[in-house]
C-alpha cells in the first residue's frame, strides 16, 4: 500500500465512518450515494492473480477482496485491508443487511469482492461456498450480469455456453443472487461502474478460531 494509496483509502474510511453514525443516529438504512462517496474514494489494488475474470488484453484488474481470504501460501485470514480500514467493510455489510429480502434473512457471509470500472469475462468462481449477492453501483449504461442458472459443469468449455440458456441481471437498479461457480459474465459499458460481491469463502471451515471472530467483527 503506497503512501497515496493510504491517503485515499483513509478519505473513505472517514466517509464510511460518518454515514454509519448518521444512520445509526438516524434509524435509517445507509445509502446507495453513501456507499458510492467511498468507493469513489478508496483506492483500489492493480489485481494481476484474477486470471479467470481478465478481460481480453488486460493484464490486471482494480479489484479488492475484504474479509476472510486465503492467500497463496494457504494461510487463511481476514485481510490486512479490512483490519486497517473496518468501517468501509461495515459500511458495505450494512448496506445489504438493510436490504436483504424477507426470504434472504439468513444469508451469511464471510467476504466481499469489490471492483472497479471492468467487465468481467465469462468465469466461474472456484471457490465460493452456496449463493453470492452481488449489487453493482455508479454512473453507468450497459454493464448487466449475464448468468447461466443452469450451468451444471458439464459443459467443459465456457465458449461452447448457448447465449439462449443466460438470463440478464439489472444491478444497477437492485441486488441480485446468484451461484457464483456457475458461468457469469458483465456485459460492457460507459461510464463509471463499481460492483460489490458478497460470498462465503470455501475455506471458512478451516480457519482459526481468530480469523473467525475478526471476520464476525466486520
Amino acid at each position: 500500500e503506497s503512501l497515496i494509496m493510504r491517503a485515499h483509502r483513509l478519505v473513505a474510511q472517514r466517509d464510511a465512518r460518518r454515514a454509519l453514525e448518521a444512520a445509526r443516529r438516524s434509524g435509517r438504512k445507509v445509502s446507495e450515494a453513501e456507499v458510492l462517496a467511498s468507493l469513489r474514494n478508496w483506492a483500489f489494488a492493480k489485481n494481476a492473480s484474477r486470471q479467470n475474470v481478465l478481460p481480453e488484453g488486460k493484464e490486471w484488474v482494480w479489484s479488492d477482496n475484504m474479509g476472510l481470504t486465503r492467500d497463496r501460501t494457504g494461510d487463511i485470514h481476514v485481510t490486512a485491508s479490512s483490519h486497517t480500514y473496518p468501517e468501509v467493510v461495515q459500511l458495505l455489510n450494512q448496506y445489504l443487511i438493510d436490504r436483504l429480502p424477507p426470504d434472504a434473512r439468513s444469508f451469511k457471509w464471510t467476504s466481499l469482492n469489490v471492483n472497479c470500472n471492468y467487465a468481467a469475462k465469462l468465469h466461474r468462481d472456484a471457490q465460493n461456498f452456496g449463493p453470492s449477492f452481488i449489487k453493482a453501483f455508479g454512473d453507468f449504461k450497459g454493464g448487466e450480469l449475464n448468468y447461466w442458472p443452469e450451468d451444471d459443469r458439464t459443459v467443459d468449455k465456457l465458449e461452447n455456453f448457448r447465449k439462449e440458456d443466460k438470463i440478464s441481471l439489472d444491478l444497477k437498479n437492485g441486488l441480485a443472487l446468484f451461484n457464483g461457480n456457475s458461468g457469469h459474465s458483465v456485459e460492457p459499458f460507459e461510464g463509471e461502474r463499481f460492483s460489490v460481491v458478497y460470498f462465503t469463502a470455501g475455506c471458512y471451515d478451516k480457519a482459526t478460531a481468530a480469523a473467525k471472530d475478526g471476520c464476525r467483527a466486520l
